[in-house]
């Protein structure tokens, strides 16, 4: 039961009420037991006067009335005084139980007032609990809301890091780490389809040279052009790109056979040599080394397929530069 469901039914009861009501019990309970001794007394009989049958049931009537009267005062009264302190003692701040904050009135109306006005202060100290409560709901939501957010931004930033440890940062295309995972999970994927994996070791020639003559500055945003060139010519979903350091790149080409990997990097040869440098800095080539799995020519591991072709990139370049070599 709420605290208002009990204090407003005694806001209800004025004083002047439970006066009244104090009154009529007074009244009633004597008639009440006057009756009650008349009809004990008729019945018995054994009078042996009006007078004495009259003086008899007076005597009888004051004895029980003042014994209900006790009674009432001790079984009503005192459990609503011990209501009323308890109700009071809820309050944060309770209110000293003096003849003042009682009122005059002694009694039944007194203690129902004192319950009535504990009610009302205890009703409202709950209301204030209530708004607290509500309140400190509302800054745990938005506490909630910014751990939340706060927790996106960390996820945010901890895959732009992810992303960054696998990206070379000048030009923007996988780093070797990256390149060696996807090599490794590309090997293994043709070992067990039976199907076929090219690896190209590309790096351009004289470029330490041509880093001297025209400065770091323009050799980076070559790099930076050579690795765009890369990325459009190999963008099929599977096809991996990456820059191994300083001037030498790599691609992986799932799929492609020896014969169908050759025939592309001519092509990308070509390209290159027709890129347009920075301020007309003349043309750049390249040396290619390339090798090839597959079931008719199977290799041991990932890094012997790399090995071959950095193998072959090795012959290219004491070979002359500007060429690719084939993997025996």
């Amino acid at each position: 039961m709420s605290t208002d469901s009990l204090a407003e039914p005694l806001d209800r009861v004025s004083p002047r009420r439970l006066g009244s009501l104090r009154l009529r019990l007074s009244l009633a309970v004597p008639l009440l037991t006057a009756a009650i001794v008349a009809v004990f007394e008729w019945s018995a009989g054994g009078y042996q006067s009006l007078a004495e049958g009259l003086a008899r049931s007076a005597w009888l009537v004051l004895l029980l009335s003042a014994a209900q009267l006790v009674l009432i005062e001790s079984l009503l009264l005192r459990p609503l005084r011990q209501l009323a302190a308890g109700c009071e003692a809820m309050e944060s701040a309770p209110v000293p139980l003096t003849p003042h904050a009682v009122g005059p009135r002694p009694g039944l109306a007194a203690e129902l007032e004192r319950i009535g006005h504990a009610m009302q202060r205890a009703r409202g100290s709950l209301w204030q609990q209530d708004q607290e409560a509500r309140e400190l709901r509302r800054e745990l939501a938005q506490q909630r809301h910014l751990l939340e957010e706060a927790n996106s931004a960390l996820q945010a930033n901890q895959r732009e890091l992810a992303s960054l440890a696998r990206t070379d940062a000048l030009t923007g295309i996988a780093n070797q780490s990256a390149f060696d995972e996807a090599l490794r999970r590309e090997f293994k994927r043709a070992q067990r389809q039976r199907g076929l994996l090219a690896v190209a070791v590309l790096d351009l020639d004289q470029f330490k040279q041509f880093n001297l003559d025209h400065g770091t500055a323009v050799g980076d945003l070559v790099l930076q052009r050579v690795a765009a060139l890369l990325s459009e010519r190999f963008k099929r979903d599977t096809d991996v790109v990456a820059r191994l350091g300083g001037e030498e790149f790599v691609a992986l080409l799932p799929g492609f056979g020896m014969a169908e990997a050759q025939g592309v990097l001519e092509s990308l040869r070509d390209e290159l040599r027709a890129l347009r440098l920075p301020d007309g800095q003349g043309s750049l080539t390249l040396s290619v080394g390339l090798a090839a799995a597959s079931p008719a020519h199977p290799y041991l591991s990932a890094q012997a397929l790399l090995q071959a072709a950095d193998e072959a990139l090795y012959i290219a370049k004491h070979a002359g530069r500007d060429r690719l070599s084939l993997a025996a």
